[in-house]
């Protein structure tokens, strides 16, 4: 299974940290995934030997989108309920011309929408836990919100965010996910490197 080692701080000096640091742990092409909050800052680069997927919780996503392409981000997640049918196709042809791709985020609190209105969307991500912060417990809903996703899009790429241990990732997996977003679970291991690697051997 895919792992996205979670970076989920404020301040740009804490950012570049982590950085640094999830290079150690996620490895060459390991996959790192950005939490972009309201008070957030714009871009910072990435480094090219990792995958850097950006989650933009904001309303201001469209004014944040091409920083943050620019600064190496290989796909730019936007929550439904912050886009609809005309920005998401001016969120495509922008993630295109950067050789990006868009994922559609469903919240925690609510159920699926109306899926038909995403049938040209090729990637979805299901929340887990209520958007913010780090260190919320897992929703059980997402189990059956992947499934239903599976179901409805079999080819697509489905992600889930929030609460994941081994345990709940192996869960995911079997409901129809392909990657899981870990960020307590890795970070507070007695040995980070190893729990990333566990995740991936799911």
């Amino acid at each position: 299974m895919q792992v996205a080692l979670s970076i989920n701080v404020r301040s740009e000096a804490e950012v570049r940290d982590r950085v640094l640091r999830a290079q150690r742990i996620v490895g060459v092409n390991g996959m790192v995934h950005m939490d972009i909050h309201p008070q957030s800052f714009m871009g910072v680069h990435m480094p090219e030997a990792i995958q850097t997927e950006v989650h933009l919780m904001v309303r201001d996503w469209e004014e944040r989108l091409v920083s943050w392409l620019e600064a190496g981000a290989f796909r730019a997640i936007i929550p439904a309920d912050y886009i609809h049918i005309d920005s998401m196709r001016r969120a495509h042809d922008i993630a295109v011309r950067y050789g990006a791709s868009i994922m559609v985020s469903f919240s925690s609190a609510h159920n699926l929408p109306d899926l038909a209105l995403y049938a040209t969307c090729t990637a979805f991500q299901v929340l887990a836990v209520p958007a913010g912060m780090s260190g919320h417990s897992f929703d059980t809903r997402a189990i059956e919100k992947i499934k239903v996703l599976r179901a409805t899009f079999p080819n697509a790429i489905l992600e889930v965010d929030g609460g994941m241990t081994p345990i709940i990732a192996a869960r995911m997996k079997e409901a129809g996910a392909n990657i899981v977003v870990s960020a307590s679970c890795i970070w507070n291991a007695s040995n980070p490197h190893d729990t990333y690697n566990t995740f991936q051997r799911i």
